[in-house]
């Protein structure tokens, strides 16, 4: 048999073998989305040691003007994701994404782990590739499952996408969040011009939003700020401007549908079919009375409620599944244009797309991630957004640098965008102010997590400093010692790590926390949880102890399970 007759069979064979696993998935799948798993391959390094985030410390951007400090992250956001589940799972409020849209022709590239001989740097799929929506999928999955875990209980995560894998994405999506968390299928007008060189003209992106629990919302809690344009005062009402909203309501009740007489005209009104008025025959009267019921401009039609802005302004306006009236990618690329100069990024997001998702969604203080960060619009947005109302919404990125993409524009965007820049028409634009912490992933030890020996545990103890950190929103290093770091928030917070298992100078350790005014979190090398060490911070206030590095490894382990 020749040597091509041998490959040749080898290869029936493995397509067997895929060929029977998916068979075995499609029987056990009642309903939903089927796939075959393409294994994802990672450099050897991150395959086999314990990943964990180290700062660049040149590319810290400090302004002490109290507002907040955001975070980068370089690196394979897979990698991300696991770090992130350390030091930031359950407290991520907003989660937006722009990942690769698989359409064959937009450089998606995915390290396939059988043949890793053949494709080491990985490979770009083209349209017609036979696994191509199974390595999206793939890629997707795990990346979702992490993401998750992060959200807060009251968490929810918007996903642009395009018709290449929108209906797949929505199976994916009620797979990992559930069905019932599914909030809509937003479509984005993205473009305006119409292209010439297909059947229909695509101008449009879909945006799937998704709750962590649905159970958690209430109606009303993504509303937009309402729209005051139509308000007016036609009768010099002491309360304010108003508009005249219908006093019918959806559904019969029927103790809502008595007649209403209009005193001007002396017509009886009854609830359309199907409705009720809003409100009792008493509580109508009451409303009459004190001016609250109107019958049109010239008082000759059905009964009508006022609603005034103040009440408008507090409960918003209901936001619609189509958005055609924000800015299209045409607008984010002259923005970042105007930044960056002409072509270091294709297709940016828009501001007013992500203006619009975090003031639906996010609250004054909330966490915000993107790990898909691209050009950084999302960080852009939530800048913009603190500087219009006062809030301290915190923005998370994640970015790998393939192309220089995450220091050449993610970073270089928002560096300009903090501290001021010339646009490219020659015009001075002030900064934001804010502040950012660049981290990159690395890896420690010699083995994962799931086989972590004594020697990585030391390892991962001496280098976990920017994750307690970041776990504790404590950002800016104090002191760093061949023994111990100290970390605060600059308000009156602190996190102090004693990472050796020499405890040499863990006595000079201990005054250092005793000296510290404000809230402390303290880490203390521990084969244990930490607990044998409480004794020692007895009598101090405002002192929480926990130990390293196992539990930093049991939260890494459980990603696996």
């Amino acid at each position: 048999m020749t040597t091509q007759e041998e490959q040749l069979k080898r290869q029936i064979r493995e397509l067997e073998k895929e060929r029977d696993i998916l068979r075995s998935q499609i029987k056990h799948q009642q309903y939903g989305l089927v796939w075959l798993d393409v294994p994802e391959a990672f450099d050897e390094e991150s395959e086999n040691k314990i990943p964990i985030l180290e700062e660049v410390t040149d590319k810290a951007i400090c302004h002490d003007d109290g507002k907040q400090t955001h975070i980068l992250i370089e690196g394979d956001n897979y990698h991300s994701l696991k770090c992130l589940n350390y030091t930031h799972k359950g407290k991520v409020d907003v989660i937006y994404i722009d990942p690769p849209y698989n359409t064959g022709n937009d450089g998606f590239t995915y390290k396939d782990k059988r043949v890793m001989d053949k494709d080491p740097e990985g490979k770009e799929l083209p349209k017609n590739h036979p696994l191509r929506h199974s390595t999206w999928l793939s890629f997707m999955d795990k990346r979702l499952r992490l993401a998750k875990d992060l959200l807060s209980d009251k968490g929810v995560i918007f996903i642009s996408i395009d018709d290449n894998e929108d209906a797949a994405l929505k199976l994916l999506c009620d797979s990992i969040f559930s069905r019932e968390n599914k909030v809509a299928d937003i479509i984005w007008q993205s473009r305006k011009s119409v292209s010439n060189d297909t059947f229909i003209s695509n101008n449009h992106n879909y945006t799937l939003v998704y709750f962590k629990d649905s159970k958690k919302w209430n109606k009303g809690d993504l509303n937009m700020p309402a729209s005051l344009d139509k308000f007016e005062n036609p009768d010099n009402d002491p309360r304010g401007a108003w508009v005249a909203d219908p006093f019918d309501a959806p559904e019969i009740r029927q103790n809502l549908t008595y007649p209403i007489i209009n005193p001007n005209t002396g017509k009886f009104y009854l609830p359309p079919e199907g409705r009720h008025w809003r409100t009792t025959e008493d509580e109508y009267k009451k409303m009459l009375a004190d001016g609250r019921i109107v019958f049109g401009k010239k008082g000759l039609t059905k009964p009508q409620l006022k609603r005034y802005i103040y009440e408008a302004e507090s409960k918003g306006q209901t936001p619609i599944s189509i958005w055609n009236d924000i800015e299209t990618t045409t607008d984010g690329t002259k923005l970042l244009d105007s930044i960056l100069g002409k072509n270091k990024f294709s297709n940016p997001k828009p501001i007013g797309l992500l203006n619009r998702i975090l003031t639906i969604a996010s609250k004054s203080d909330s966490v915000i991630l993107d790990f898909f960060a691209g050009s950084g619009t999302t960080l852009h947005a939530t800048m913009n957004l603190n500087e219009q109302d006062g809030g301290k919404r915190q923005c998370i990125l994640c970015q790998i640098n393939e192309g220089d993409i995450c220091t050449d524009v993610t970073y270089e965007r928002n560096k300009r965008v903090m501290n001021g820049y010339t646009d490219s028409k020659g015009n001075e634009i002030e900064g934001l102010g804010n502040s950012l912490k660049y981290y990159r992933t690395a890896f420690v030890g010699k083995n994962n997590p799931q086989k972590a020996t004594d020697e990585d545990k030391l390892v991962l103890a001496k280098k976990a400093g920017c994750l307690l950190a970041l776990a504790e929103n404590t950002l800016y290093e104090q002191k760093c010692t061949d023994f111990y770091q100290v970390y605060s928030d600059g308000k009156g917070r602190y996190t102090a790590i004693y990472f050796q298992e020499d405890y040499t100078v863990y006595e000079e350790f201990l005054q250092e926390v005793k000296g510290m005014e404000g809230k402390r979190t303290v880490y203390v090398f521990s084969w244990g949880t930490g607990e044998e060490f409480s004794s020692d911070f007895e009598g101090m206030n405002d002192v929480t102890l926990r130990g390293i590095p196992q539990p930093i490894l049991d939260i890494y382990k459980s990603l696996n399970q």
